[in-house]
């Protein structure tokens, strides 16, 4: 017998429960080749084609986040239906994380949807504006860029800080190789810096507008006066210093948290 949101809300639904494309498929009320939804709830979630067999999963009508098929679109559509609409539905446990390459939205222990790495220039600012689109939409406050990085890396501030001046480099070193081995991509969240390990962790904070992003260092540099970080363009345009070129920040060193 097919389960509809509905049911499983007052039943007290299992959050683990395994879903089958074929069981899923039976239980919406509306099917048509570009939308299927539940409805009659608090939360109304729905997928639409979008282009190129890519599917929008909507709450309330508010685009949030997008799946590439549609048997996972309708999986994905079932499983938020029941977690919005169940009566203790918290959307602060609306959270993003990261396990290997793939970056995941979970509420508390249950995958929503992933991004994979491989296929995403810059996964984890899709992933926050992802997360993010999902909190809006059930009420909650929006992570803000840094702290949604905090929590997707899992990692904990300390008390070691730089202070000084942070520069940028783009287009003109994509695709080489950096001090650490790695191809430059100007759309990650990296920096270069003159000593720290690399694969460290900064909160760098943009002191003339209070702006701040989540770097990893993955190159030496930079090389030119008292500057103390060189920032990918995307890290520079998270921080609004793109245009300014050279702006002083305030760099707090991150560690992995001790609560992993």
């Amino acid at each position: 017998m097919p389960i509809f949101a509905n049911e499983a809300v007052a039943s007290n639904f299992d959050y683990e429960y395994q879903y089958s494309s074929q069981e899923t498929y039976s239980n919406f009320g509306q099917t048509n080749k570009n939308s299927v939804s539940f409805s009659n709830s608090k939360y109304v979630v729905e997928v639409r084609n979008e282009f190129d067999d890519k599917w929008m999963i909507t709450v309330n009508r508010q685009p949030t986040f997008r799946v590439e098929d549609l048997p996972q679109a309708v999986i994905a559509v079932a499983k938020l239906a029941i977690i919005m609409n169940a009566p203790d539905f918290d959307p602060n446990q609306l959270q993003p994380t990261v396990i290997g390459e793939q970056y995941i939205g979970k509420y508390k222990n249950l995958s929503l949807f992933s991004i994979s790495k491989p296929d995403v220039l810059n996964p984890s600012l899709n992933l926050t504006q992802w997360i993010n689109n999902l909190r809006v939409a059930a009420g909650a406050e929006p992570l803000t860029l840094a702290e949604a990085q905090k929590q997707m890396y899992q990692l904990a501030y300390t008390d070691e800080q730089i202070d000084g001046l942070a520069s940028w480099y783009g287009p003109y070193f994509q695709g080489r190789q950096t001090a650490s081995g790695e191809n430059f991509e100007q759309q990650d969240f990296t920096a270069a810096h003159p000593s720290l390990p690399f694969d460290t962790y900064l909160k760098v904070t943009n002191q003339h507008n209070g702006k701040s992003v989540v770097v990893r260092i993955n190159d030496r540099g930079p090389y030119f006066g008292d500057r103390n970080l060189d920032l990918s363009h995307a890290a520079a345009i998270a921080l609004n210093s793109d245009e300014a070129g050279v702006v002083p920040i305030t760099a707090t060193i991150l560690v992995e948290s001790q609560n992993n």
